[in-house]
């Protein structure tokens, strides 16, 4: 009995023995092969690591720029871009390695196209616009700078659109961005230079000496700004400004020495001198002179009308004679010369030398008609009236009387030749002229006057010369009966 239950346990376990058996199989195979899914996503995931992410790209391509690896830097933000053209970073950044490398064209390329997506891109636009500076490609510096104004006002931007718009003639607007660039970066003595020439070139001449004066105070120093701000105190009439006496040891006359001008010794003293200080024109020109700039005729010119509209006509007139006896390379310039020729006679009449004004004066009218011959009239005008104020009458009256025939349709002219003649007591030459003022201008404002004035002296002239006829001649008999 006991046997055969033994053998029945037997069976049972042999029975049972493949279905206990099977799930455990069918989990362990189930576990290897999920253990054997995960490795073969696990190495597909890897091979994908193998290729760089773009952002892995632009780190290396930024580092490799910065270290000055610039042709590794292109390779890689190059590859950057292509993975993800849609970041404008990585695009700058290749830019930048571009520019560096001296590939200016491909920079601007990619400046470009950064501009084409992303209008307000201020450092891209500003990029390019240095690029474009370089280059002297001042329209398109204007074309890409001045719709970034709307976004942001620096400084960089208002001085590159001003730079361009100065090389392009279109002062005004570069005026108004060069105001602006010096208000946002004072310090910058070139944008005040610049601003300085705009206003001389405008005739603002008080705006461009404190411009002048501005670049010098922050370094910039230069015969030609010297020479430049000589031209604004000029035009200032700022010739010699607040003189002052000094003494100057070994001093000489026309030079600089520190601040000041020496213009001509102190009569009666030694080594003491007068002194025009660096406010003045003729300090200026000088100074410029000293510096390195060419003595040539125009800067000469320049002196000596300084002196002669200061009316130190003595000084002026030597240098213009001067001017006229200068031959080959110092000579004036042929289409100078008649200006030349007309300060030089400007200087002739301040010493009170009238024949030699109107010959140098009549110089002039020879060399150039149409500027000068206008202003003969004058001359005899004002050499006759510096004869009256002598006293000197019949001077005057033979002056006005050329003055009239250079333009006998002028009845002012004839009525003061009238007048002259009058107090002249030259009444018939008087009357002559008072007549042709009002035949000229029959309402002239002192129409009655003349006319009793011409009624008067032609009544006198009747009686002391014709006798009536009316009225018989007394004869020496009726003479005798009166008696």
């Amino acid at each position: 009995m006991r046997n055969l239950l033994d053998d029945f346990v037997r069976l049972t376990v042999v029975l049972l023995l493949p279905l206990l058996c099977t799930p455990m199989a069918r989990a362990q195979d189930s576990t290897e092969s999920d253990a054997e899914t995960p490795r073969a996503e696990a190495s597909g995931t890897e091979k994908a690591d193998d290729e760089p992410k773009p952002e892995a790209l632009f780190t290396e391509g930024r580092n490799a720029l910065f270290q000055g690896k610039y042709q590794e830097a292109i390779e890689l933000l190059n590859k950057a871009v292509a993975a993800d053209d849609s970041k404008t970073g990585y695009r700058l950044h290749l830019a930048r390695a571009y520019r560096y490398a001296g590939k200016t064209k491909e920079a601007a390329e990619q400046l470009e196209k950064i501009l084409k997506t992303a209008a307000d891109h201020v450092e891209a636009g500003q990029a390019l616009g240095e690029i474009y500076s370089a280059d002297e490609r001042w329209k398109d510096v204007v074309r890409v700078l001045e719709p970034l104004l709307k976004y942001r006002h620096d400084y960089p931007t208002y001085h590159m659109l001003a730079e361009a718009e100065y090389n392009l003639d279109d002062h005004e607007k570069a005026r108004k961005h060069y105001e602006e660039a010096v208000k946002l970066n004072p310090e910058s003595a070139a944008d005040h230079y610049q601003l300085g020439n705009i206003y001389l070139s405008g005739n603002f001449f008080a705006l461009a000496a404190e411009s002048y004066q501005a670049a010098l105070r922050r370094g910039l120093d230069s015969p030609v700004l010297r020479y430049k701000l000589g031209s604004a105190y000029f035009n200032l009439r700022n010739y010699f400004g607040r003189i002052t006496v000094q003494t100057i040891k070994s001093g000489k006359v026309g030079t600089i020495h520190g601040g000041a001008y020496l213009i001509e010794p102190v009569p009666g003293t030694e080594e003491t001198f007068r002194c025009a200080p660096e406010t003045s024109a003729v300090y200026q020109v000088a100074r410029a002179v000293a510096d390195g700039l060419e003595e040539q005729s125009d800067i000469r010119v320049l002196r000596a009308t300084i002196y002669l509209n200061a009316r130190r006509y003595a000084q002026a007139l030597e240098m213009f004679a001067q001017l006229a006896q200068a031959t080959g390379e110092d000579a004036v310039p042929e289409a100078d010369r008649p200006l030349v020729h007309y300060y030089h006679a400007q200087a002739a009449f301040g010493t009170g030398q009238y024949d030699r004004y109107l010959e140098l004066l009549k110089e002039a009218i020879k060399l150039d008609p149409e500027a000068y011959e206008s202003t003969l009239v004058d001359a005899y005008i004002k050499v006759a009236d510096q004869y009256n104020q002598a006293g000197k009458l019949d001077k005057y009256i033979e002056y006005l009387a050329l003055a009239v025939g250079e333009t006998p349709q002028t009845a002012s002219l004839h009525l003061k030749l009238g007048n002259a003649y009058e107090e002249a007591r030259k009444h018939d030459l008087a009357i002559a002229q008072w007549q042709m003022v009002l035949d000229l201008e029959p309402d002239h404002g002192e129409r009655m006057k003349l006319l009793n004035l011409i009624q008067r002296y032609r009544t006198n002239l009747g009686v002391s010369v014709v006798v009536p006829p009316s009225e018989p001649k007394p004869s020496a008999q009726d003479g005798q009966e009166k008696q």
